[in-house]
């Protein structure tokens, strides 16, 4: 797999960016991909590729994040209630936004919050007229260093935001502009694409949520039960791993040769569908829409077809559980291929799909932290059944593609 190294939590091998002759390496970017060069790590030519690693590492990372948060997120949780904030507002750019609209699920059932996740380059272009005596400011990046999220992060503080730094790197500029850091572990990505960044934050902010609503609503559900099987899904990712990669692998070549994919889920699933979908955008190079099952039947229905895969995020205690079961119905019905990620004890869209990962879990919320795993695996595989592209390098081993990772994220600006 690689330099063995070392991802220590709330540090990175390198800042991003490239020294040297650029232009040369640019040229030489087929031999030896510009991705890596700007990240610091080993390139890989076949399977096992770096995030192979970075997929199969999440189980630590959460373990270790639950570890080096226990005083700290109660503590938050405690200070944002008491200044009697009602709502959050979740910003990041790509997996950060939605890290953000998921986590927004479990602010609006745990928590009793108005919640939302946004595009950081949209609120700094847009200027959306937030409440901030009411709304808390979630600024999400893994490095902590993504130019346009501090953009954002720097405006909300001039209109006098309340703001709280989720990110996997201490110290880093994100968090100068927040008045409340979390910082999750895993360290540094060694492939180019988040995988541990998005699990480790969306799971610190549900865990936020459990615990400001524990404070305000302590009769709405059983938060200990909830932080128990919360805290339990690090063991899980790596029980399930091997297993899931194994059938990932097996329906990615399967599906090789697919045009596209749908990846529909609900309420805060349906941040998960839009997560799987960049996954494959990135990793595989297959065009992948996320979208909500009502986004699907008014207007997805008329593209559904054979080689058309859908990939569906079905929680068994999904509030839109029925029309996830229509969707399934429809693929069925269109002969169109279908994989369901679904509770254990599901019977009923099992039975309509091909294909189906069945995870130990039915709380929608803590289920989008599992059913990322699947995503992610199903998305590295693609590209490796494909045979010619490294899912480590967003195609930034071809010229044209290496010129504008340059062009578009010069040194410093991840």
């Amino acid at each position: 797999m690689g330099k063995d190294f070392k991802q220590e939590a709330g540090k990175r091998i390198k800042k991003w960016g490239v020294k040297g002759d650029i232009k040369r390496y640019i040229e030489g970017t087929a031999e030896y991909p510009f991705m890596y060069r700007a990240l610091g790590t080993e390139p890989q030519t076949e399977h096992p590729f770096n995030l192979y690693r970075d997929i199969r590492s999440q189980g630590t990372a959460l373990r270790d994040t639950f570890s080096r948060n226990q005083k700290t997120i109660p503590a938050i949780a405690k200070r944002l209630v008491n200044k009697g904030f009602s709502g959050m507002v979740g910003h990041g750019l790509g997996t950060s936004q939605f890290v953000a609209q998921t986590a927004a699920g479990a602010f609006w059932k745990l928590a009793g919050w108005d919640a939302r996740g946004i595009d950081s380059l949209e609120y700094i272009s847009c200027g959306h007229p937030f409440d901030f005596k009411n709304f808390v400011l979630f600024s999400y990046s893994g490095s902590g260093s993504t130019v346009d999220s501090n953009l954002a992060a720097a405006k909300a503080k001039e209109l006098g935001a309340y703001q709280v730094a989720f990110t996997s790197i201490a110290e880093s500029p994100i968090t100068k502009k927040c008045d409340e850091i979390i910082v999750c572990a895993g360290g540094f990505d060694t492939g180019g694409s988040d995988t541990f960044h998005y699990t480790t934050r969306l799971a610190a902010s549900i865990w936020l949520a459990i615990e400001i609503g524990a404070l305000t609503y302590p009769e709405a559900h059983n938060y200990d039960n909830l932080r128990k099987r919360l805290f339990a899904t690090g063991d899980k990712c790596d029980v399930m791993f091997d297993w899931v990669s194994k059938r990932a692998k097996l329906l990615s070549f399967r599906y090789r040769n697919i045009r596209s994919i749908l990846v529909v889920g609900s309420g805060a699933n349906e941040g998960t569908a839009e997560e799987i979908a960049l996954k494959f955008d990135e990793m595989g190079q297959i065009p992948t829409k996320g979208m909500n099952p009502g986004r699907h039947i008014h207007g997805a229905l008329g593209l559904t077809q054979h080689d058309i895969l859908t990939i569906i995020v079905a929680p068994l205690k999904d509030q839109n559980y029925k029309a996830l079961r229509d969707i399934a119905q429809v693929t069925y019905m269109l002969k169109s291929p279908s994989i369901a990620i679904i509770s254990e004890e599901d019977e009923c869209v099992a039975e309509q799909v091909d294909d189906v990962f069945r995870l130990d879990e039915d709380d929608p919320y803590i289920f989008s932290i599992l059913a990322i795993l699947p995503g992610q695996l199903l998305a590295y595989w693609s590209a490796v059944a494909q045979g010619d592209i490294n899912p480590d390098c967003q195609r930034a081993n071809i010229a044209r593609h290496a010129k504008v990772w340059n062009w578009l994220f010069p040194k410093d600006t991840h």
